[in-house]
């Protein structure tokens, strides 16, 4: 069976590329820049450059033998020519109308944990839209939604270890005390392949975290326990902050933090479901442990 992974070459991608390789599957990689990750370069994955935003380059990406789509393109900043609206709905819209085209069946969306119609940021509410598109499509879908993945390469535990490697004190925005419930990204892929081949899980959308609830303050503990040091917290007011990436984002290309992402973070994210455990038979693996897999 062939599967293509919109964003396959992405720290989510890359890592369910290697996992359905294992699993007999063969691997069509989508994505713009694909030379960026030269991990990819030592697999059996059939390389497809072009952007959701290309139907035709989307098109021509689904050879014959593709069966299945993993959509997990998405974008956590905004910048120029590139908003929530372009890669979220419309890039969401023209996966639909090319698995319609090339006569494919079934749809893999990532969508995100706190995605709802009635969000406060525009983040959550394109990816509910994006949602909405996949439901009304009549294509087979499987929509996860998870909590933050971390995992060798993501841009969350990493950045915090940076920091922690380089100085006495950690700002944290806010008052610390948002809840998250990280996933590690081996257990989300194996949800993913699973998925894949389990018809019980058509036409659901499931909430996805691991096996544990942390509030900011804990998650920054957890890292440097990990690295075996002790930091001193430094809580930024939001206010501050929102000035701050106000500032960031009328200077920078690429601003470090917008404001839609201080709302995500004065909101816990977090759930009840035990979807890995339940319906896909995964012992999910704990924070700590799976940041010792490559952090320590």
């Amino acid at each position: 069976m062939s599967v293509l992974i919109t964003g396959g070459s992405g720290f989510v991608g890359t890592n369910l590329a290697r996992h359905l390789l294992e699993g007999g599957f063969e691997v069509v990689v989508f994505s713009r820049h694909p030379e960026r990750n030269p991990r990819l370069g030592g697999t059996r994955c059939r390389i497809k450059k072009g952007s959701v935003t290309d139907i035709d380059s989307l098109c021509s990406a689904m050879d014959e033998d593709v069966e299945a789509v993993v959509h997990l393109v998405g974008i956590l900043v905004e910048t120029r020519g590139c908003t929530f609206e372009d890669i979220h709905v419309q890039g969401t819209r023209n996966v639909i109308e090319a698995c319609k085209r090339r006569g494919i069946s079934r749809l893999i969306h990532i969508s995100a944990l706190g995605t709802r119609r009635d969000a406060r940021s525009r983040y959550h509410q394109t990816k509910w839209e994006a949602e909405e598109a996949i439901r009304a499509s009549g294509i087979d879908y499987t929509i996860f939604r998870p909590s933050v993945i971390f995992g060798r390469e993501d841009k969350f535990t990493n950045l915090f270890a940076t920091a922690i490697r380089l100085s006495p004190f950690v700002m944290v925005p806010g008052n610390g005390k948002n809840r998250m419930q990280p996933v590690f990204v081996k257990d989300l892929v194996k949800a993913i392949h699973i998925s894949i081949k389990k018809d019980d899980t058509r036409n659901k959308t499931y909430e996805v975290g691991g096996p544990d609830k942390y509030t900011f303050d804990e998650i920054i503990d957890c890292i440097a326990r990990v690295l075996g040091r002790r930091r001193i917290k430094f809580h930024v007011p939001m206010p501050f902050m929102r000035v701050g990436a106000m500032v960031a984002e009328a200077l920078l290309p690429v601003p470090p933090i917008t404001r839609d992402q201080l709302l995500m973070l004065e909101e816990d994210n977090t759930t009840d479901e035990s979807t890995l455990k339940e319906v896909f038979g995964i012992e999910p693996v704990s924070f700590e442990d799976g940041m010792r897999t490559y952090l320590s």
